[in-house]
């Protein structure tokens, strides 16, 4: 959706990180370059930052696998190297688990230029459909319609 303000994926959040996702039936990635403003200390990317990167690869990787709704319940990163601002990063996300009807069990993972593995997380994402999410109030109902066709959800 072109008025998406999403910090994460939305095209209309000048300051956002503009994400945007490919996969296939086992897995969604994104490759990004971080711009120097979202730096934590001496070229390094804030953590937050990172952590935000995956819980949109497997937020959205849990809704374009599994065609449903998801709200993040919890996660969990582990950081092994600094990723620095300026690297174009390769982030996956991945199901671990489904755990059942209203719960997925999540892994991402980044990656640097030189294909290092730097930070690693894994998260429980509440499963919602349509009519749940239009109960809870939190998109315009013509927005969710639009989403649905999109990615193909059915009923």
């Amino acid at each position: 959706m072109e008025h998406n303000t999403c910090f994460g994926c939305g095209p209309a959040n000048d300051h956002g990180l503009k994400m945007k996702f490919f996969g296939n039936d086992e897995m969604i990635y994104s490759d990004i370059t971080v711009p120097d403003y979202l730096l934590g200390w001496n070229g390094v990317v804030h953590g937050g930052i990172l952590s935000t990167m995956l819980d949109e690869v497997m937020g959205w990787s849990a809704i374009y696998l599994l065609k449903k709704f998801i709200l993040t319940k919890n996660m969990t990163v582990n950081y092994y190297r600094p990723v620095f601002v300026g690297e174009t990063l390769h982030i996956e996300g991945r199901i671990k688990e489904k755990i059942n009807e209203k719960e997925v069990s999540m892994t991402g993972r980044i990656y640097n230029s030189k294909n290092e593995l730097c930070v690693t997380s894994t998260g429980i994402f509440a499963l919602f459909d349509i009519d749940k999410i239009k109960k809870m109030g939190i998109m315009k109902e013509k927005d969710l319609d639009d989403f649905e066709k999109a990615m193909n959800f059915g009923r």
